[in-house]
Formats: C-alpha cells, structure tokens, sequence
C-alpha cells in the first residue's frame, strides 16, 4: 500500500504506511527498500542508510538493496532511485538507455513528485489557474475557454505527472485548442454535437468527448500525440457496445457499502476499458483490525444476471466480489506486470464478466475451474464463492440500492483442482465443511484441505 502512495504521490502518508510496515513485519526485507527511498526523500540519509543495512541483513548481496545504498550516499533523488528494474541485467539496460520499455517506466514513476518549475510553465501556457481547478483527485481538472466556451480539460494524472509533460507538446496542445477546430463534430449518423470534455493521458494520447446538441448522449473519438485520429476507436454512449454501468446513486451506495463491510479504501485500480461492464478493484489496505488486503470489485452488479425463475424472490440478479490477499502482497505497478502477484485481479475481473460471456449467473457456492494454474508459482486453479469473511458488521453481505434492489457481496477463494472435483462429487456444503481450517486469505502454496 504504501508503494502505491507513493506512486500517487501522496508521500507523507507512504512514509507512514512503510514505517508502519517495517514496526510490524521487520523481517519482510523489501519493507525496508521502501522505507530506505522514502527516509532518503524527506531528508532521512542516516534512517535510510539503517533501513538498507537492516535489509541487507535479511538479503546479502542483494542488487536493489546494494543500489539504493550508492544512490541515498550520492543523494539521488526519489524518482531516480526507482527508476530501476529488479532484475539487475534488465536494469543495466535501462541505465544504459537500451530498454524499448523505458518511456513507459519513466512514465509510471512521473506521478512520485511535482516539478515546480513544470508546473509554473505549465501554467504559463494554460494559466491562469481557474477557481475551479481540482487537482490529484485522482486526475486533474479544469474548465478552459475555447473562443469563449468552457470546455472540460482533464489530465489524467496527478500534478506530478502533469508537471513532466512535455512544454513543446503543451504548447501544441494549447494551439489545437485555441484554433477551435476540435469545438463541433458531427456524429457519424450526421447529428450535430459539441465537444464537451479533452482528456489527455501520461503517453500523450487525448480523447475528445462530444455531446449532442439535441439529445443527453454522447460520443468520443481518440487522437495519437501528433493529433491525428486513430482510426476503429470511436466510442459511444448508444446502442449496444455502450458497457452496463451503475447509476451516480447506485455507486455512491456501493462506495459506502464496501467502507462499511470491508473497510475504508482510497487506492482503486481503475479499469481503462470497459467493453461490457466497467469493473474497478477497490484497494482496501491492511490494518489492525485485519491484516490482509481486501479487493472488491465496483461495477460487476450494473449488469443483472440470467438467474432461474425460480429463484428470483431471492434477489440473486446482482453480485460484486472480494477477495483477501497478505499484507505483503504486491500491488504497485510493476509487480502486476508479473503474473505470479497479478492474478487475483485478473481472477476477480473474469468471473466479473462469466454472467456475461455464459449467459448465466454467479451465488454463493458456484465454482469456476481455470483448468490450469493461476501463476507458475501456484497449483491453484479454480474458486468457490461464499459470504463475505470477516467483516465489519452483520448485514454486510447485501448492499441495498436507492431503488430497492440488491447486490449480494461473495468472497472469491481459490481451490486446487481435487477441491473443485471434491465440490462436483459431494456439493458446496460439503466441500466447505472440508475447508473449515483452510484460511480465506489467499496463500498461493497452502496446503490442500484433502491432504489426509
């Protein structure tokens, strides 16, 4: 949690996480590294020193760790000393400028720190700063005048990110436009719309969102860095392509559930594209009263699912789905690179759209078999879907919406493929009576609950 901080830039509290982190796990080597950069960042040379020498002990001869003890001596910078990949070939590469993935790393680490003096040239060309402006929540918005029409101008990045732009494509950005030539399209069908809101990404890429003059829809069409239209991307808020979504009302209502009964989050993983359903991952971090990471998607429910006649009085058409992973767990960006830390998300967000492939529904004690490993370094391979564990208060396990309908809340725990067939030759009572002992924390090497 708190790499992912510090990748939103939200540093003071990183630090606080990674100290809090080291008190309660201090033989967990890599809270150290983190803990080594941040006491580095706030002036801590000594601290972060102790903090590297403290992992060294638990991992001698380490690369990263051997790495960031030369980079806080030379006084590097924060961004700098996490401008590094872990394994230490692939990371000589990238000092050396070889690595193809380079523009994207230096982009993932962009949002760690504001630049000022960017951020000052930033607002020479975009200035003056609006009343209006809302930074870091998580994008930055503003309304911008286009030949005296306020036009929504979204970043979305933090101020970190946006303060490293380049000032050459800014400026080029600014006269597109001031030229007006992006204020009014027509629809593909002819219909007139005016553009409403430019979003523009970390990779330079913008979208342009129009609404319609006469109708309360809209459309996007997305353009590469040089401005140009890329062709078979445009989306619109019509017809069948358009994704299930839940209402403002609605998803205020699951915002404050999931607090309520899991806990209160600030990280979500926010899902870029959305074919049928938009399924964000909501980061519940670990705490004293639970020690684990909760994930719990925000989105599955706004698609009702083809449940049985005869079960219908139950109010079983909704669901969203958590799932608890340790405290040590990796989630900051390049780790979800690696399958081995990213596939309880990957997990959370296939069964999220199985009702929607199979034409069919998801309830406590259904199954799903992968039918192969979820990572190399596990032989778990399917899930089972029960009440939600260990949460805050009774009643959690339903969110009721303003309108009266349900969403049911399932845990999401992982089974070895003779749990799955243990389920198919008894039933899910069974199987999770089989599975009293078992933890609903993922582990990826437990044991099976079937060993005699």
């Amino acid at each position: 949690y708190s790499v992912a901080l510090m990748y939103c830039g939200r540093l003071e509290e990183a630090l606080e996480y990674a100290e809090r982190g080291a008190l309660e796990e201090p033989d967990y080597p890599w809270i150290w590294l983190q803990a080594g950069k941040l006491r580095a960042h706030f002036g801590d040379k000594a601290g972060a020193l102790a903090a590297v020498a403290h992992g060294l002990a638990l991992e001698p001869g380490d690369y990263e760790f051997l790495t960031l003890e030369k980079e806080i001596k030379a006084g590097a910078p924060l961004e700098q000393m996490e401008y590094h990949w872990i394994n230490p070939d692939a990371d000589q590469t990238l000092q050396q400028g070889l690595d193809a993935d380079a523009d994207d790393k230096q982009r993932s680490i962009s949002c760690i720190t504001v630049n000022e003096e960017g951020l000052e040239r930033f607002w020479r060309i975009f200035g003056p700063k609006p009343e209006q402006y809302t930074p870091n929540a998580p994008y930055t918005q503003f309304p911008y005048m286009v030949n005296g029409r306020p036009v929504d101008l979204v970043f979305q990045m933090n101020e970190g990110g946006m303060s490293k732009l380049s000032t050459d494509w800014l400026e080029q950005l600014r006269g597109w436009l001031q030229s007006g030539q992006w204020l009014e399209r027509d629809h593909p069908d002819g219909r007139a719309a005016c553009l409403d809101t430019v979003l523009v990404g970390l990779d330079y890429r913008m979208g342009l969102l129009y609404k319609l003059t006469e109708e309360d829809a809209y459309f996007q069409v997305f353009l590469n860095p040089d401005g140009t239209e890329q062709e078979g991307t445009f989306w619109s808020s019509e017809g069948e392509h358009a994704p299930e979504l839940y209402t403002e009302e609605e998803m205020s209502a699951i915002e404050q559930h999931i607090k309520n009964t899991f806990g209160e989050f600030e990280n979500v993983f926010h899902e870029l594209v959305s074919p049928d359903i938009h399924v964000d991952i909501c980061v519940v971090p670990p705490s004293k009263e639970r020690s684990y990471y909760t994930l719990v998607t925000m989105g599955m429910g706004a698609h009702r699912m083809n449940v049985p006649e005869e079960l219908a009085e139950y109010k079983l058409e909704r669901a969203e789905l958590a799932i608890a992973l340790p405290p040590d767990w990796k989630l900051d960006e390049e780790s979800l690179k690696d399958e081995r830390w990213y596939w309880p998300i990957g997990l959370l967000k296939v069964l999220a759209r199985l009702p929607i492939s199979s034409d069919t529904w998801l309830g406590f004690g259904h199954t799903m078999d992968k039918q192969s490993p979820f990572a190399d370094n596990t032989k778990l391979c399917g899930a089972l879907l029960v009440g939600p564990q260990d949460i805050v208060w009774n009643g959690g396990e339903v969110c009721t919406l303003p309108s009266g309908e349900e969403v049911n809340f399932y845990q999401v725990i992982p089974l070895y493929q003779e749990e799955l067939e243990y389920k198919l030759e008894h039933d899910a009572d069974a199987l999770i009576e089989q599975m009293a002992e078992v933890s609903f924390v993922v582990h990826p090497d437990r044991e099976s609950s079937l060993l005699e």
